[in-house]
């Protein structure tokens, strides 16, 4: 040791591989917190949305199991997109689009060839809900899936990003798909609110 004792007063050295192990440490953390966040609030709107092409819950939910799986190992990148649940929305799509496919391979059956819905009276939201996604699958699956994004709070032109559609492809689709739903409840006996039969397609879409 020196006279002044200086020896004494020299830091350690900095372990810069221990401080960098402790930064990706805090970062993931911080990631996975961020995901969970993420995958909570937006899991049960992209569920609505798939099943609003899919009659099976299980194939829809396999696809967003995995489709959630793949965005935590991407998730530094998807984090930075504009719209985070349009990369969930198009992954599971294709995933169930996929599983769909393989199942008509092996059965020779194609997925649309479903049995006819029941006629269900509308007695309470839960009910009103199960009716519609059972309406839905009457529509071409393109006008089920644009009219429930809309139904989500997507825009036209969120819309339109997500699916690769023109907005006027998504008007188009939307305004189709309410056109036909009024023809529905009217077939099935729905009346408004003042005893009449609800007509469709007189005022256009509202």
């Amino acid at each position: 040791m020196g006279v002044d004792g200086s020896a004494a007063l020299t830091p350690e050295p900095v372990d810069s591989e221990a401080v960098r192990k402790a930064e990706a440490a805090r970062a993931k953390a911080e990631h996975d917190q961020e995901f969970a966040a993420f995958a909570e609030g937006s899991y049960h709107t992209v569920e609505r949305i798939l099943r609003a092409t899919c009659w099976d819950r299980e194939v829809v939910q396999d696809a967003l199991n995995e489709a959630y799986l793949h965005g935590r190992v991407q998730w530094l990148k998807i984090r930075t997109y504009t719209e985070p649940i349009g990369w969930v929305i198009i992954t599971a799509r294709n995933k169930i689009r996929k599983e769909l496919h393989r199942r008509q391979r092996e059965a020779a059956v194609a997925p649309e060839d479903l049995p006819p819905a029941p006629h269900i009276d509308i007695a309470d939201a839960w009910e009103a809900q199960e009716t519609l996604r059972t309406w839905l699958h009457h529509l071409p699956s393109r006008q089920a899936e644009v009219f429930q994004m809309s139904r989500e709070g997507f825009s036209n032109q969120e819309i339109a990003r997500f699916l690769g559609l023109a907005e006027n492809s998504v008007r188009s689709y939307k305004q189709a798909a309410k056109k036909r739903l009024r023809e529905l409840a009217e077939e099935a006996g729905y009346r408004d609110s003042d005893g009449r039969r609800r007509q469709g397609g007189s005022r256009g879409p509202q």
